[in-house]
């Protein structure tokens, strides 16, 4: 392309912004809409029946959200009717007034689309390609359930053992157990203190006519603020909005504002939380303030101070001296007063005791050692770092400020952000001596003293007084609407190669935030050198940003912090990887530090040491959960290599015993003689000087070699027979099924494409699948089933990996429906309108995916990798909107054989089998 090109294309694209900007003159808006205010980009509108519009408008990513927030949460639900928001968010996708399954609808259309439930909100989103008929078709059936969802008995009915599963896989969550426990002793009576999912008995015996009053009361346009934000045309929406919305009538009924708060603690509370696990826990909580409160920003400073890893205090005190796994902090940004929450995780033999005493020692102990500059400034980047992805993303933007939104106002998202900016070191101080003190801690045990030493009762924030003379600061620049085809990406891609064999592919373009995406990917070894090398090949990729000749780990993530990069690197027993995202002023410097990683790490015998201990107690953790045995257990039946043989799966015991054996020496080697560029692949995608790339690139890795020869270990397909394998894991209330299909397929094969929209129908494809509508929608089994292909691209090992979720007396109907499922599929085949759907999914994931910068550059990488080029996505693309029903249906015939998957399960299945023989009746 000329330079007279490449200016007159971006002339089209910010004149293509300008158009799409949603700013009009109060004569421009359709009737019944009012302008409010607008900040940093972000429009407010107002329909006559209350509803308000928020549009956020960003033209560089070809996709649009709309997100639904509703004012209400767990927070407002009665007694005896806990989990109500929640059970009502699942219901939101069941049928409505035109439809008859909401979410099936959804997946069709390929979008990406969920709901959340907290305490004090409730939302819906959906993410898809711009496209007026999709944005149209989605507001109208946003407008549609807001007031028409059926909330039925039919509906519910199925639903409610769903939501049962989903409590019941939370309940093999010891934290989130704890949490909740702690939450239910610190809140006398404010319903912050119960669980948002709710009481077990509330959703099993829960009422359909104060579940549909419930849902008459809140779901009303005037307790709702609709999203938009994204890829659109703002006039065109706000006309949609007011032809879809303006009808919805304003309710007469009153919204009553709550006025329950707790009263001051008056002294330490304990709670113990006895179940079978593999780790221990301790956690201490503070009641605090409300988010729009003044001393929230200064608490989420605090927070910072004592969790961040790896400079936080209770990181240094609990994991850096061996006495925790992790250690953590946060401040819960709430509508009304919140809390405070400090905790670590420790292994079984860890002593309990003593990291109670330094946790609590260090939250407690900020009179004597205050929080620093430093700490409050690491704290103030990082806060700012976190926004600016924020204002970069309209899915992220969409999610953060329905956050806001549940705190009392969408402005709360730039306030706070402002708020962080400009805050002193005194006002952290004075905020930690008020909350975090022994009379306002929760571990559960009620002391009493002579003397209590109380915190101030937190009161309800003005927000609208906060926030009138609000104005907020400048937009993000936006960047060009650069079409990720695979033809555009192939265009614009400069691809050479350095003198030691690095492959290098430059994607230059104008991105939102001037953002910049780097991969890198090294491959060493062969399966013959690698013999014997599996642990200590995984530990010296865990161990790179450990530390270098020059930084230590801390400053490693300071330094990471200042250059607004978000970086990762690491590797495993055949290669390494450095993956960042940064800012185009920071990419020179944030190439030296990835460089500095990989060429220079130091290894510290201390950070070796954490390292290890935190792996043990992960796999310590992992022995008891039913997925992690499941998963392993077939992994070793299906490969069943050598114990030296680089692709072997160790037992867990094993793999504790292999990591507790190795030594700082023999990873020190491991890298010597395995780590260098010349058998590797760097992609580089965004805002960036092509020229001054090239020449850092070669400047910083053109002399690094590997002195160990490199062939790929090859991955043949698994010969294993059919089995069925089972694993106890006591006292857990879910269970886990995985299956495996291997087949003899690779990524070339004419049937790879017909596969793919098979395996949607069957499984992957969100709501709109088999597996799903069985064991979720008719059965009510489980809250996660599906399906997905994998193949390689390298030689024809393929295979179809079947799981889900269930209580562990639900085990003979899971195993039943999938049976009924699969061999259904194979007997009848699909529907010309489930192939319909498939390809509208795989259409939309496909663009979504090449949507994303850093999905482009791990793209390129892995096309250098195998030398292949570009124009195999076009035609494997084009594949899959081809195909025809008889194609698909004959190769489903030929590739899915039910009799020949391996299934592997885990859960406490011998206390579900004593539960069934209790209860059944006594033989005549």
């Amino acid at each position: 392309m000329s330079v007279k090109q490449v200016f007159a294309t971006l002339a089209g694209v910010m004149l293509a912004l300008v158009v799409a900007a949603p700013a009009f003159a109060d004569s421009a808006l359709p009737k019944g809409v009012a302008k409010v205010t607008e900040v940093e980009g972000v429009s407010e509108y107002r329909l006559a029946n209350g509803l308000q519009l928020l549009l956020f408008a960003d033209n560089s990513k070809p996709t649009v959200t709309v997100n639904v927030t509703y004012h209400v949460g767990s927070r407002m639900e009665d007694y005896g009717e806990t989990g109500m928001a929640h059970l009502l968010e699942h219901l939101m996708f069941k049928s409505s007034t035109s439809y008859t399954n909401i979410g099936q609808e959804l997946s069709k259309r390929g979008m990406q689309f969920n709901g959340s439930t907290n305490v004090d909100r409730t939302n819906y989103f959906e993410t898809f390609p711009t496209d007026p008929a999709s944005i149209d078709w989605a507001l109208g059936m946003e407008a549609e359930r807001m007031i028409g969802a059926n909330i039925s008995k039919a509906d519910l009915d199925p639903e409610m053992t769903v939501v049962r599963n989903e409590m019941e896989n939370g309940e093999n969550n010891p934290g989130r157990i704890l949490n909740q426990r702690m939450l239910s002793a610190a809140y006398n009576w404010h319903n912050y203190g119960k669980s948002t999912i709710g009481a077990r008995a509330d959703v099993e015996n829960v009422n359909i006519a104060h579940l549909q009053a419930f849902y008459r009361k809140y779901y009303q346009p005037d307790n709702a603020t609709l999203i938009v934000a994204g890829h659109f045309d703002a006039q065109h929406v706000l006309e949609v909005i007011a032809q879809k919305f303006s009808s919805l009538a304003k309710p007469t009924r009153v919204l009553e504002k709550s006025w329950t708060l707790d009263p001051v603690q008056d002294g330490e509370r304990e709670v113990t939380l006895r179940r079978v696990g593999a780790e221990q826990l301790v956690g201490a909580l503070y009641h605090t303030v409300p988010a729009a409160a003044p001393d929230a920003a200064a608490l989420d400073v605090v927070a910072n101070a004592l969790g961040d890893v790896p400079n936080g205090r209770l990181h240094k005190r609990l994991v850096e001296t061996g006495k925790a796994k992790a250690a953590y902090a946060y401040s819960a940004s709430l509508a009304e007063p919140g809390y405070f929450y400090a905790g670590a995780n420790l292994r079984p033999s860890d002593d309990l005791a003593a990291a109670k005493k330094i946790l609590i020692d260090t939250v407690e102990g900020l009179a004597k050692e205050p929080v620093t500059a430093e700490e409050l400034k690491r704290a103030q980047q990082q806060e700012a770092n976190q926004f600016e992805k924020i204002m970069e993303n309209p899915q992220f933007f969409a999610i953060a400020i329905s956050g806001a939104i549940s705190q009392g106002d969408w402005r709360i998202l730039f306030f706070e952000r402002d708020r962080m900016k400009n805050l002193k070191l005194d006002e952290v101080n004075r905020a930690a001596l008020a909350w975090l003190k022994p009379s306002n801690r929760t571990l559960g045990k009620f002391i009493p003293t002579d003397k209590p030493d109380r915190a101030p009762a937190p009161a309800k924030a003005d927000v609208a007084a906060l926030l009138k003379d609000f104005k907020g600061g400048a937009a993000v620049a936006a960047g060009e609407d650069f079409k990720a085809t695979p033809e555009n990406i192939d265009a614009r891609t400069q691809r050479f190669a350095l003198a030691n064999g690095l492959k290098v592919a430059l994607l230059p373009k104008k991105t939102r935030g001037e953002t910049v995406n780097v991969n890198l990917q090294t491959h060493f070894g062969s399966e013959a050198n690698l013999k014997g090398k599996r642990v200590v090949g995984n530990v010296t990729g865990e161990m790179l940003a450990r530390g270098t000749s020059k930084h230590t780990r801390a400053q490693i993530s300071d330094l990471t912090d200042a250059l607004k990069t978000h970086l990762n690197v690491g590797g495993g027993a055949t290669s390494g990887y450095a993956m960042f995202e940064t800012k185009r002023e920071h990419l020179a410097d944030a190439l030296e530090l990835a460089t500095e990683i990989l060429r220079e790490p130091s290894f510290p015998a201390d950070e070796f040491e954490q390292l290890k201990h935190q792996q043990i107690g992960a796999l310590e953790s992992a022995s008891k959960e039913p997925q992690p045995i499941a998963n392993r257990a077939l992994n070793r039946y299906l490969y069943p290599y050598p114990v030296d043989d680089v692709r072997y799966t160790p037992a867990i015991e094993e793999q504790i015993k292999d990591i507790n054996a190795l030594k700082l020496d023999d990873v020190k080697k491991f890298y010597k003689d395995y780590y260098g560029a010349n058998n590797a692949e760097l992609a580089v995608v965004g805002d960036f000087d092509p020229v001054k790339v090239k020449e850092e690139i070669t400047k910083l890795f053109g002399d690094w070699k590997s002195t160990a020869g490199y062939a790929r270990v090859p991955s043949p397909m698994s010969q294993a027979r059919a089995s069925r394998l089972s694993a106890e894991t006591p006292d857990k209330a879910n269970a886990f099924a995985v299956g495996n299909l291997p087949l003899p397929l690779q990524d070339n094969d004419p049937d790879y494409p017909a596969l793919i929209a098979a395996v949607e129908v069957l499984g992957s494809n969100g709501f709109d699948n088999r597996l799903i509508a069985r064991l979720r929608v008719k059965d009510g089994l489980s809250y996660g089933a599906g399906a997905r292909l994998s193949v390689s691209e390298f030689e024809k090992t393929g295979s179809i990996v079947f799981s889900a979720i269930y209580a562990p007396q639900n085990r003979a109907k899971v195993e039943t429906d999938f049976k009924e499922e699969l061999e259904r599929f194979v007997r009848d085949g699909i529907s010309a309108d489930e192939l319909a759907s498939a390809k509208k999914s795989y259409a939309s994931s496909v663009t979504s995916s090449w949507a994303s910068d850093g999905f482009e550059a791990w793209l390129l990488n892995s096309s250098q990798h195998i030398d292949r080029k570009f124009d195999y996505y076009s035609t494997l693309h084009k594949a899959v909107a081809d195909l025809g029903i008889e194609q698909v249906n004959a190769v489903i015939r030929k590739w899915i054989k039910p009799a020949d998957v391996v299934w592997s399960q885990a859960g406490d299945f011998a206390k579900a089998a004593s539960k069934t023989a209790v209860a059944a009746p006594a033989s005549k």
